[in-house]
Protein backbone atom coordinates (compact mmCIF):
# COMPACT_ATOMS: atom_id res chain seq x y z
CA UNK A 1 0.00 0.00 0.00
CA UNK A 2 1.66 3.81 -1.14
CA UNK A 3 0.06 6.89 1.11
CA UNK A 4 0.18 10.15 0.06
CA UNK A 5 -0.57 13.72 1.99
CA UNK A 6 -2.45 16.14 0.69
CA UNK A 7 -1.36 19.56 2.86
CA UNK A 8 -3.76 22.34 2.82
CA UNK A 9 -3.69 25.78 4.99
CA UNK A 10 -4.62 24.43 8.07
CA UNK A 11 -5.55 21.29 7.34
CA UNK A 12 -4.49 17.77 5.70
CA UNK A 13 -5.98 14.50 4.45
CA UNK A 14 -4.34 11.45 3.56
CA UNK A 15 -5.01 9.35 0.60
CA UNK A 16 -4.02 5.77 0.66
CA UNK A 17 -3.69 3.31 -2.66
CA UNK A 18 -3.57 -0.58 -2.65
CA UNK A 19 -5.28 -3.72 -2.40
CA UNK A 20 -8.03 -5.20 0.00
CA UNK A 21 -7.44 -2.20 2.77
CA UNK A 22 -10.61 -0.86 3.19
CA UNK A 23 -11.37 -2.29 5.58
CA UNK A 24 -9.41 -1.66 8.08
CA UNK A 25 -8.22 1.48 6.89
CA UNK A 26 -11.75 2.91 6.83
CA UNK A 27 -12.21 1.56 10.55
CA UNK A 28 -9.13 3.12 11.82
CA UNK A 29 -10.15 6.82 10.50
CA UNK A 30 -13.14 7.21 11.85
CA UNK A 31 -12.03 6.07 15.28
CA UNK A 32 -9.42 8.20 15.70
CA UNK A 33 -11.90 10.73 14.52
CA UNK A 34 -14.55 9.40 17.29
CA UNK A 35 -17.29 9.13 14.78
CA UNK A 36 -20.62 7.72 15.79
CA UNK A 37 -23.08 7.84 12.98
CA UNK A 38 -22.19 7.07 9.44
CA UNK A 39 -24.20 7.22 6.21
CA UNK A 40 -22.84 5.25 3.07
CA UNK A 41 -23.83 7.11 -0.31
CA UNK A 42 -23.89 4.82 -3.07
CA UNK A 43 -25.77 3.91 -6.51
CA UNK A 44 -28.12 1.17 -7.42
CA UNK A 45 -25.58 -0.84 -9.11
CA UNK A 46 -23.21 -0.87 -6.72
CA UNK A 47 -25.62 -1.87 -4.28
CA UNK A 48 -26.79 -5.18 -6.41
CA UNK A 49 -22.59 -6.01 -6.27
CA UNK A 50 -21.89 -5.27 -2.95
CA UNK A 51 -25.13 -4.85 -1.07
CA UNK A 52 -24.51 -3.25 1.98
CA UNK A 53 -21.01 -4.02 1.93
CA UNK A 54 -19.30 -0.97 3.60
CA UNK A 55 -22.35 0.03 6.00
CA UNK A 56 -22.48 -3.87 7.23
CA UNK A 57 -18.48 -3.79 7.86
CA UNK A 58 -18.64 -0.76 9.73
CA UNK A 59 -21.86 -1.86 11.63
CA UNK A 60 -19.97 -4.88 13.06
CA UNK A 61 -17.17 -2.23 13.93
CA UNK A 62 -19.49 -0.70 16.15
CA UNK A 63 -20.74 2.47 14.23
CA UNK A 64 -23.97 3.20 13.61
CA UNK A 65 -24.36 2.57 10.04
CA UNK A 66 -27.21 3.30 7.31
CA UNK A 67 -26.61 2.73 3.27
CA UNK A 68 -28.36 5.66 1.00
CA UNK A 69 -28.91 4.44 -2.60
CA UNK A 70 -29.39 7.04 -5.55
CA UNK A 71 -29.78 5.69 -9.32
CA UNK A 72 -26.89 5.04 -11.17
CA UNK A 73 -25.36 7.16 -14.44
CA UNK A 74 -24.30 10.86 -14.94
CA UNK A 75 -27.69 11.99 -16.16
CA UNK A 76 -28.46 11.55 -12.15
CA UNK A 77 -26.36 14.00 -11.51
CA UNK A 78 -28.65 16.91 -11.11
CA UNK A 79 -29.93 18.80 -7.82
CA UNK A 80 -33.10 16.85 -7.57
CA UNK A 81 -31.31 13.52 -6.94
CA UNK A 82 -29.18 15.38 -4.80
CA UNK A 83 -32.30 16.10 -2.67
CA UNK A 84 -32.76 12.51 -2.07
CA UNK A 85 -29.69 12.37 -0.40
CA UNK A 86 -30.48 15.58 1.86
CA UNK A 87 -33.99 13.66 2.52
CA UNK A 88 -32.15 10.61 3.86
CA UNK A 89 -30.12 12.43 6.19
CA UNK A 90 -33.07 14.20 8.02
CA UNK A 91 -35.06 11.18 7.91
CA UNK A 92 -32.23 9.63 10.02
CA UNK A 93 -31.73 12.68 12.26
CA UNK A 94 -27.89 13.62 10.80
CA UNK A 95 -26.54 16.15 12.65
CA UNK A 96 -22.91 17.79 12.33
CA UNK A 97 -21.12 14.93 13.61
CA UNK A 98 -22.23 12.29 10.93
CA UNK A 99 -20.11 10.67 8.53
CA UNK A 100 -20.38 10.42 5.44
CA UNK A 101 -18.82 8.20 2.95
CA UNK A 102 -18.62 8.27 -1.19
CA UNK A 103 -18.75 4.65 -2.39
CA UNK A 104 -18.86 4.94 -6.04
CA UNK A 105 -17.67 6.44 -9.41
CA UNK A 106 -17.46 10.42 -9.35
CA UNK A 107 -21.48 10.80 -9.76
CA UNK A 108 -21.24 9.56 -6.40
CA UNK A 109 -18.10 11.23 -5.16
CA UNK A 110 -18.80 14.61 -6.61
CA UNK A 111 -23.02 14.55 -5.40
CA UNK A 112 -21.78 13.12 -1.86
CA UNK A 113 -19.30 16.03 -1.36
CA UNK A 114 -21.82 18.02 -2.92
CA UNK A 115 -24.31 17.78 -0.24
CA UNK A 116 -21.35 16.78 2.74
CA UNK A 117 -20.14 20.49 1.76
CA UNK A 118 -24.09 22.32 1.91
CA UNK A 119 -25.76 19.85 4.44
CA UNK A 120 -26.20 21.52 7.75
CA UNK A 121 -23.20 24.49 6.28
CA UNK A 122 -20.86 21.21 5.98
CA UNK A 123 -20.25 17.76 7.27
CA UNK A 124 -17.09 15.08 7.20
CA UNK A 125 -17.14 13.08 4.36
CA UNK A 126 -14.27 10.27 2.95
CA UNK A 127 -13.87 8.86 -0.28
CA UNK A 128 -14.20 5.29 -1.30
CA UNK A 129 -13.96 5.50 -5.06
CA UNK A 130 -14.69 2.49 -7.29
CA UNK A 131 -13.96 3.29 -10.69
CA UNK A 132 -10.25 4.31 -12.18
CA UNK A 133 -11.34 7.30 -13.28
CA UNK A 134 -12.63 8.89 -9.89
CA UNK A 135 -9.57 7.15 -8.43
CA UNK A 136 -7.24 9.39 -10.35
CA UNK A 137 -9.83 12.42 -11.11
CA UNK A 138 -13.08 13.13 -8.62
CA UNK A 139 -11.85 11.45 -5.19
CA UNK A 140 -8.41 13.72 -4.66
CA UNK A 141 -9.36 17.43 -4.49
CA UNK A 142 -12.43 18.51 -2.66
CA UNK A 143 -14.28 19.99 -6.71
CA UNK A 144 -17.98 18.87 -6.39
CA UNK A 145 -20.57 19.34 -8.22
CA UNK A 146 -24.01 18.85 -10.09
CA UNK A 147 -24.58 19.41 -13.96
CA UNK A 148 -27.26 21.91 -14.94
CA UNK A 149 -28.60 21.28 -18.77
CA UNK A 150 -26.83 23.73 -19.95
CA UNK A 151 -23.69 22.91 -18.47
CA UNK A 152 -21.52 19.97 -16.82
CA UNK A 153 -20.53 20.82 -13.34
CA UNK A 154 -21.85 24.26 -12.75
CA UNK A 155 -23.39 24.14 -9.64
CA UNK A 156 -20.94 23.31 -6.92
CA UNK A 157 -19.04 23.86 -3.96
CA UNK A 158 -15.53 23.27 -2.96
CA UNK A 159 -15.54 20.33 -0.08
CA UNK A 160 -12.59 18.63 0.91
CA UNK A 161 -12.45 14.87 2.17
CA UNK A 162 -11.43 13.87 5.32
CA UNK A 163 -9.66 10.83 3.75
CA UNK A 164 -9.43 9.09 0.40
CA UNK A 165 -9.24 5.19 0.53
CA UNK A 166 -8.72 4.18 -3.42
CA UNK A 167 -8.67 0.05 -3.05
CA UNK A 168 -8.07 -1.61 -6.28
CA UNK A 169 -10.21 -4.78 -5.91
CA UNK A 170 -12.88 -3.02 -6.57
CA UNK A 171 -11.86 -1.94 -10.23
CA UNK A 172 -12.11 -5.95 -10.78
CA UNK A 173 -15.67 -5.64 -11.53
CA UNK A 174 -15.70 -2.45 -13.62
CA UNK A 175 -16.19 -3.37 -17.84
CA UNK A 176 -12.96 -2.37 -19.96
CA UNK A 177 -14.83 0.61 -21.15
CA UNK A 178 -14.64 1.98 -17.50
CA UNK A 179 -11.04 1.02 -17.20
CA UNK A 180 -10.24 2.86 -20.49
CA UNK A 181 -12.30 5.98 -19.29
CA UNK A 182 -9.82 6.27 -16.38
CA UNK A 183 -6.99 5.42 -18.26
CA UNK A 184 -7.72 9.08 -20.08
CA UNK A 185 -7.18 11.15 -16.75
CA UNK A 186 -4.01 9.06 -16.18
CA UNK A 187 -2.35 10.00 -19.02
CA UNK A 188 -3.77 13.51 -18.45
CA UNK A 189 -1.39 14.04 -15.70
CA UNK A 190 1.56 12.73 -17.33
CA UNK A 191 0.99 14.95 -20.67
CA UNK A 192 0.52 18.17 -18.40
CA UNK A 193 3.20 17.32 -15.59
CA UNK A 194 4.78 14.42 -15.70
CA UNK A 195 6.54 12.94 -18.93
CA UNK A 196 7.74 9.94 -17.48
CA UNK A 197 4.11 9.04 -16.09
CA UNK A 198 3.11 9.18 -19.41
CA UNK A 199 5.74 6.84 -20.74
CA UNK A 200 5.24 4.58 -17.83
CA UNK A 201 1.91 4.52 -19.33
CA UNK A 202 2.80 3.47 -22.42
CA UNK A 203 4.59 0.04 -21.44
CA UNK A 204 1.68 -1.53 -20.11
CA UNK A 205 -2.09 -2.35 -20.88
CA UNK A 206 -5.34 -2.21 -19.32
CA UNK A 207 -5.94 -6.29 -20.06
CA UNK A 208 -5.32 -8.42 -17.78
CA UNK A 209 -5.09 -6.08 -14.84
CA UNK A 210 -1.97 -5.57 -13.23
CA UNK A 211 -2.19 -4.38 -10.15
CA UNK A 212 1.28 -3.86 -9.04
CA UNK A 213 1.24 -1.54 -12.37
CA UNK A 214 -1.85 0.08 -11.55
CA UNK A 215 -0.89 1.03 -8.10
CA UNK A 216 2.22 2.48 -8.98
CA UNK A 217 0.36 4.38 -11.86
CA UNK A 218 -2.73 5.44 -9.87
CA UNK A 219 0.08 6.86 -7.05
CA UNK A 220 1.89 9.15 -9.51
CA UNK A 221 -1.27 9.91 -10.92
CA UNK A 222 -2.60 11.07 -7.62
CA UNK A 223 0.59 13.11 -6.78
CA UNK A 224 0.49 14.87 -9.40
CA UNK A 225 -3.24 16.51 -8.40
CA UNK A 226 -1.56 16.27 -5.33
CA UNK A 227 0.82 18.93 -5.66
CA UNK A 228 -1.61 21.25 -8.06
CA UNK A 229 -3.99 20.93 -5.58
CA UNK A 230 -1.47 22.36 -2.53
CA UNK A 231 -0.71 25.02 -4.94
CA UNK A 232 -4.00 25.83 -5.98
CA UNK A 233 -6.56 24.96 -3.98
CA UNK A 234 -9.22 26.97 -5.36
CA UNK A 235 -8.34 26.84 -9.47
CA UNK A 236 -7.31 30.51 -9.30
CA UNK A 237 -4.14 29.47 -11.78
CA UNK A 238 -1.89 26.27 -11.84
CA UNK A 239 -5.13 24.26 -11.18
CA UNK A 240 -6.94 24.96 -14.01
CA UNK A 241 -4.00 23.15 -16.41
CA UNK A 242 -5.77 19.68 -15.51
CA UNK A 243 -8.45 21.16 -17.54
CA UNK A 244 -7.03 20.28 -20.83
CA UNK A 245 -8.79 18.28 -22.67
CA UNK A 246 -11.97 19.11 -20.61
CA UNK A 247 -13.33 22.37 -23.00
CA UNK A 248 -14.45 19.16 -25.87
CA UNK A 249 -15.07 16.75 -23.51
CA UNK A 250 -17.93 18.78 -21.84
CA UNK A 251 -19.27 20.10 -24.69
CA UNK A 252 -19.67 16.12 -25.75
CA UNK A 253 -21.14 15.14 -22.45
CA UNK A 254 -23.70 18.09 -22.39
CA UNK A 255 -24.40 18.03 -26.53
CA UNK A 256 -24.91 14.24 -26.87
CA UNK A 257 -26.94 14.27 -23.44
CA UNK A 258 -25.71 13.22 -20.22
CA UNK A 259 -24.82 9.23 -19.94
CA UNK A 260 -24.37 8.72 -23.42
CA UNK A 261 -20.51 9.15 -23.28
CA UNK A 262 -18.63 8.44 -20.04
CA UNK A 263 -16.65 11.68 -18.64
CA UNK A 264 -13.33 9.68 -19.68
CA UNK A 265 -14.40 9.21 -23.03
CA UNK A 266 -15.19 12.41 -23.36
CA UNK A 267 -12.68 13.79 -22.37
CA UNK A 268 -10.56 11.45 -24.38
CA UNK A 269 -11.47 12.84 -27.33
CA UNK A 270 -10.77 16.50 -25.95
CA UNK A 271 -7.35 15.49 -25.30
CA UNK A 272 -6.67 14.23 -28.75
CA UNK A 273 -8.60 18.01 -30.28
CA UNK A 274 -6.06 20.11 -27.58
CA UNK A 275 -3.07 18.17 -28.92
CA UNK A 276 -4.55 18.47 -32.72
CA UNK A 277 -4.49 22.33 -31.63
CA UNK A 278 -1.42 22.55 -29.65
CA UNK A 279 0.16 21.29 -33.03
CA UNK A 280 -1.51 23.06 -35.22
CA UNK A 281 -1.20 26.35 -33.37
CA UNK A 282 2.65 25.64 -33.51
CA UNK A 283 2.91 25.17 -29.79
CA UNK A 284 3.61 21.50 -30.01
CA UNK A 285 6.83 19.69 -32.77
CA UNK A 286 5.64 16.98 -35.32
CA UNK A 287 7.17 14.38 -33.00
CA UNK A 288 5.23 14.58 -29.58
CA UNK A 289 2.11 15.26 -31.66
CA UNK A 290 1.90 12.28 -33.32
CA UNK A 291 2.98 10.27 -30.38
CA UNK A 292 0.16 11.73 -28.58
CA UNK A 293 -2.34 10.96 -31.58
CA UNK A 294 -0.72 7.14 -31.44
CA UNK A 295 -1.18 6.81 -27.92
CA UNK A 296 -5.06 7.76 -27.62
CA UNK A 297 -6.60 6.90 -31.13
CA UNK A 298 -6.51 3.08 -30.43
CA UNK A 299 -7.89 3.82 -26.94
CA UNK A 300 -11.13 6.06 -28.29
CA UNK A 301 -14.70 5.25 -28.84
CA UNK A 302 -16.07 6.75 -32.08
CA UNK A 303 -17.84 9.77 -30.98
CA UNK A 304 -20.68 11.04 -32.69
CA UNK A 305 -22.14 13.95 -31.84
CA UNK A 306 -25.83 15.82 -33.18
CA UNK A 307 -25.78 17.90 -35.41
CA UNK A 308 -23.69 21.10 -34.62
CA UNK A 309 -23.12 24.51 -36.00
CA UNK A 310 -20.64 27.60 -34.91
CA UNK A 311 -23.43 29.36 -33.11
CA UNK A 312 -24.51 26.19 -31.18
CA UNK A 313 -20.80 25.61 -30.77
CA UNK A 314 -20.40 29.18 -29.27
CA UNK A 315 -23.02 28.73 -27.31
CA UNK A 316 -22.02 25.13 -25.28
CA UNK A 317 -18.37 26.75 -24.76
CA UNK A 318 -19.39 30.12 -23.67
CA UNK A 319 -21.98 27.96 -20.47
CA UNK A 320 -18.50 26.10 -19.45
CA UNK A 321 -16.80 27.22 -16.68
CA UNK A 322 -13.37 28.08 -18.48
CA UNK A 323 -15.03 30.57 -20.05
CA UNK A 324 -14.25 34.37 -19.51
CA UNK A 325 -15.07 37.39 -21.96
CA UNK A 326 -16.34 35.33 -24.46
CA UNK A 327 -13.81 33.42 -25.39
CA UNK A 328 -12.26 30.01 -23.29
CA UNK A 329 -9.54 29.76 -21.61
CA UNK A 330 -8.01 27.01 -23.47
CA UNK A 331 -5.21 24.28 -21.90
CA UNK A 332 -2.57 23.84 -24.78
CA UNK A 333 0.75 21.36 -24.49
CA UNK A 334 3.87 22.75 -25.65
CA UNK A 335 6.26 19.48 -24.99
CA UNK A 336 5.81 15.96 -23.27
CA UNK A 337 4.79 17.43 -19.82
CA UNK A 338 4.31 20.64 -19.79
CA UNK A 339 1.29 22.73 -20.54
CA UNK A 340 -0.21 26.22 -20.42
CA UNK A 341 -3.15 28.48 -20.48
CA UNK A 342 -3.99 30.35 -23.54
CA UNK A 343 -6.34 32.75 -21.85
CA UNK A 344 -9.03 34.10 -24.04
CA UNK A 345 -8.59 31.87 -27.00
CA UNK A 346 -11.30 32.65 -29.07
CA UNK A 347 -14.36 30.53 -29.88
CA UNK A 348 -14.41 31.12 -33.73
CA UNK A 349 -10.15 30.13 -33.83
CA UNK A 350 -11.51 26.88 -31.92
CA UNK A 351 -14.37 26.29 -34.34
CA UNK A 352 -12.14 26.62 -37.12
CA UNK A 353 -9.99 24.03 -35.10
CA UNK A 354 -13.00 21.55 -34.81
CA UNK A 355 -13.92 21.37 -38.71
CA UNK A 356 -10.52 20.92 -39.30
CA UNK A 357 -10.18 18.17 -36.31
CA UNK A 358 -13.70 16.55 -37.49
CA UNK A 359 -11.74 16.15 -41.14
CA UNK A 360 -8.49 14.91 -39.83
CA UNK A 361 -10.25 12.40 -37.29
CA UNK A 362 -13.47 10.96 -38.41
CA UNK A 363 -13.71 7.73 -36.81
CA UNK A 364 -12.72 9.68 -33.39
CA UNK A 365 -15.48 12.65 -33.52
CA UNK A 366 -18.37 13.04 -36.40
CA UNK A 367 -21.36 14.81 -36.59
CA UNK A 368 -24.34 12.68 -37.16
CA UNK A 369 -25.57 13.25 -40.72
Amino acid sequence: MQELTVNLPGRSYQITIGTNHWSASLTKILQERNARQVVVVTNDALQRLYPDLLATELQQNGFETATCVIPDGEQHKTLADLTSIYDFLLERSANRKTWLIAFGGGVIGDMTGFAAGTFMRGIPFVQVPTTLLANVDSSVGGKTAVNHPLGKNMIGVFKQPEYVCIDLEFLKTLPIRELRAGYFELAKHGLIHDRSLFEFLQQQTLEPLDFEFLEEAVTRSCDVKRRVVEEDEHETGLRATLNFGHTLGHLIETHAGYGQWLHGEAVGTGMLFATYVSWQEGHLTEENYQRIRDFLLPLLPEVTLPQLDAMAFRALLLHDKKAENQAVNFILLRSLGECFIQRQMSVETLWEHFGRFLETFPRACRLAA
